[in-house]
């Protein structure tokens, strides 16, 4: 039996990811931690009466002996290198849910830890393994040499916006080079540039719930819109898959760049022109602890 932990219970994800993973055989949700970023203190032991979960843990640490791997859900991305430490520590796999950071300084520290203990770690966006990316990859013959992909999606600039990014990278790969804010009329649009200089035009913020993807080539415009509602299943099998030892196609790497994309179209959206990635600033960022407020204070509202 495979044993999971849920650290903080902020968003809807916790709930739905449960679901799932107890579905899944040899599979058990079976203790959880909450930081109380988001919720009041009782919720922990509500949210584990509803959904079956044995063991509340007062500490973080005392997760350690009822998991053998573990999900991060906070909002407030700065804490997670700090909430997946004792766990990658302790050799115990970890998914951080999107975004898994949010400041250069963290994805450092994340990669520094990685490789210092070996752990492997998972997560980012779960539009990544939407269904039909890998059925749009098998036309690859079909429709030859992509030169531009447009991806479009809703949500605010980083923390839902993120999901965009993740989904052109699980077509396109990683590579970003330099990063342009081109511009702005109810949704955002932003240049990225690799270093084989293939373009991937991204429209954050768009004002209508859907993911679609145009990939453009000398055999025309070939679109795809993404069906949301399974997506779960594949990015948390892959997560079990991982833990179990077995290859799975994830590079740490790859959610991490797509950090760096937003950090850098922010700058530039700042102060205009070209921002580079591999010149962006450890400082730089977005402000992990202001977002939770942000979002704590809307769940308040009932929002």
């Amino acid at each position: 039996m495979i044993r999971i932990g849920l650290v903080d219970l902020d968003t809807s994800h916790p709930k739905a990811f449960t679901k799932i993973l107890n579905g899944m055989p040899g599979v058990k949700v079976n203790a959880l931690w909450d930081g109380r970023d988001v919720w009041p203190e009782g919720y922990d032991d509500q949210f584990a009466r509803e959904n079956d979960i044995p063991h509340v843990c007062k500490k973080l640490e005392d997760m350690l002996e009822h998991v053998d791997a573990v999900m991060i859900h906070g909002v407030n991305w700065d804490k997670h290198v700090d909430r997946a430490y004792p766990f990658l520590e302790a050799k115990k796999p970890v998914l951080i849910d999107k975004p898994m950071v949010g400041k250069v300084r963290d994805i450092y520290a994340l990669l520094e830890l990685h490789v210092t203990h070996g752990t492997p770690v998972f997560g980012g966006s779960a539009l990544r393994y939407a269904q039909e990316i890998p059925l749009l990859r098998s036309q690859a013959d079909r429709i030859g040499e992509v030169s531009t992909v447009v991806a479009t999606g809703p949500g605010d600039f980083f923390s839902y916006g993120i999901h965009t990014t993740e989904l052109a990278q699980g077509m396109i790969g990683t590579g970003a080079n330099y990063v342009e804010y081109v511009a702005e009329n109810k949704s955002s649009f932003v240049a990225v540039t690799y270093h084989n200089g293939f373009v991937l035009m991204l429209q954050l913020q768009q004002p209508f719930h859907e993911w679609s993807m145009c990939l453009y080539s000398a055999t025309g415009m070939h679109t795809v819109r993404i069906d949301p509602s399974h997506m779960y299943e594949a990015f948390l099998q892959h997560f079990i898959d991982m833990v179990n030892g077995k290859e799975i196609p994830f590079t740490l790497e790859a959610p991490l760049e797509a950090v760096k994309i937003h950090i850098a179209a922010k700058l530039s959206r700042q102060h205009g022109g070209k921002i580079y990635l591999s010149e962006i600033p450890a400082e730089e960022g977005f402000d992990g602890a202001a977002y939770a407020a942000e979002y704590a204070a809307a769940k308040r509202r009932g929002a």
